[in-house]
């Protein structure tokens, strides 16, 4: 039996099925229904401690930044840069349970805007995102960590991202050690 030259099978509609898959992903990115989001008024960045409300009552809230001291078996950190934790705070004023799995959170630093990294640390119960959902009129905060060359600590930005696809990110700027705004 000649099996060199045999055309080998896969599945039969497998690659149907993937194909599939990824048109039905995409048409509810691109049609699924986005929550009422204007943009923000100001096209500005927050600073720290500011909420931001989107159209249908979710509000989002970060903290000011803190310095971080991860512990020695955290991942993500580099010897001669600073830890720097967000506490994210999520508030639900929308008419239903806000599912929380989709949040997600990027921080940059310096002018060129570098993409900073982030800290995981389990012993110190960091690196958890949100989880599950809120209930109406409830709030989940979680904390956030990443890694910044210390001599770009002056110029922080983060982005909260409520759901990538019916929500825009808003930004929230200013140096670790602000003392402008509540925090």
């Amino acid at each position: 039996m000649d099996t060199e030259h045999r055309p080998v099978r896969g599945l039969p509609g497998r690659p149907l099925a993937l194909v599939l898959g990824l048109a039905g992903a995409l048409a509810l990115a691109v049609t699924a229904p986005a929550a009422a989001v204007a943009p923000p008024d100001d096209s500005s960045a927050l600073t720290w401690g500011q909420t931001r409300v989107y159209d249908d009552g979710l509000a989002v809230t970060v903290a000011r930044p803190s310095a971080f001291t991860p512990s020695d078996t955290s991942a993500g950190h580099r010897v001669g840069h600073q830890a720097v934790a967000w506490k994210i705070t999520l508030k639900n004023g929308t008419t239903e349970a806000f599912k929380m799995s989709l949040v997600s959170v990027y921080a940059k630093y310096g002018t060129a805007g570098e993409r900073a990294e982030r800290v995981f640390d389990s012993a110190k119960g960091i690196g958890s995102d949100f989880e599950g959902s809120i209930s109406r009129g409830r709030s989940a905060t979680a904390t956030y960590v990443f890694d910044i060359p210390k001599a770009a600590v002056g110029s922080l930005d983060i982005e909260a991202v409520p759901d990538i696809f019916d929500y825009e990110g808003t930004h929230w700027t200013g140096p670790l050690n602000s003392r402008t705004g509540p925090s």
